[in-house]
């Protein structure tokens, strides 16, 4: 770990981020639900999440874990909302372009996600993902732990869905508490967690 190194990144960066974490996710249960062909899966999600690590970059922020080569393994995304975080320019009408026939999916996470958003002042998390060829090292662990210290030293709440329950486990063990209701997605989609975590742990 002592060879990684943290960083704040950019708008510059976004496209790279995106895709960074949409090979992360690629095979997930819920990155599946949406769209079925792999490949197609990874177009839609790096379009979709390039719109939102762009506004982060602008709302809230992005950093990511290099390796000792220079190349981004692991990224995290958060958006502040201890102030008021407008949609994303355009996420509406470029969303279709993106997703086509996946839409209805992508509108529906989104809806769900909304759902359960607590209103309480907040950093929302919401993307922390590493490559493939990188996890299981401690990247994630050490991407939240470089933020947390600002949320407890400013009294700063922070909250994400975890996707599966190994995540879920590992974001308890970093003082995230799972709420009382679960984010079940339509059409016998997969199961989602919202947690929250308190300034401190």
């Amino acid at each position: 770990m002592n060879s990684i190194d943290i960083t704040s990144v950019g708008r510059d960066r976004a496209t790279d981020v995106a895709m960074l974490i949409a090979t992360a996710f690629a095979d997930l249960e819920v990155a599946n639900w949406l769209v079925a062909d792999r490949r197609e899966r990874i177009r839609a999600l790096a379009g979709q999440f390039a719109m939102l690590v762009e506004h982060a970059c602008s709302h809230g922020h992005v950093h990511t874990a290099d390796d000792p080569d220079g190349h981004t393994v692991a990224a995290a995304v958060w958006f502040d909302y201890t102030k008021h975080v407008p949609e994303p320019p355009g996420y509406d009408e470029r969303l279709p372009g993106i997703t086509g026939e996946h839409l209805p999916r992508f509108q529906a996470l989104d809806e769900a996600m909304a759902a359960h958003h607590p209103q309480e002042p907040h950093h929302h998390l919401a993307f922390i993902a590493t490559l493939p060829t990188h996890q299981g090292r401690g990247l994630g662990t050490a991407l939240m732990n470089h933020h947390h210290p600002t949320l407890d030293r400013t009294g700063v709440a922070a909250y994400l869905e975890a996707s599966n329950l190994r995540t879920r486990d590992l974001y308890i063990h970093h003082g995230y508490k799972v709420q009382s209701k679960t984010l079940a997605l339509p059409e016998g989609g997969p199961v989602m967690w919202p947690m929250w975590r308190p300034p401190g742990g």
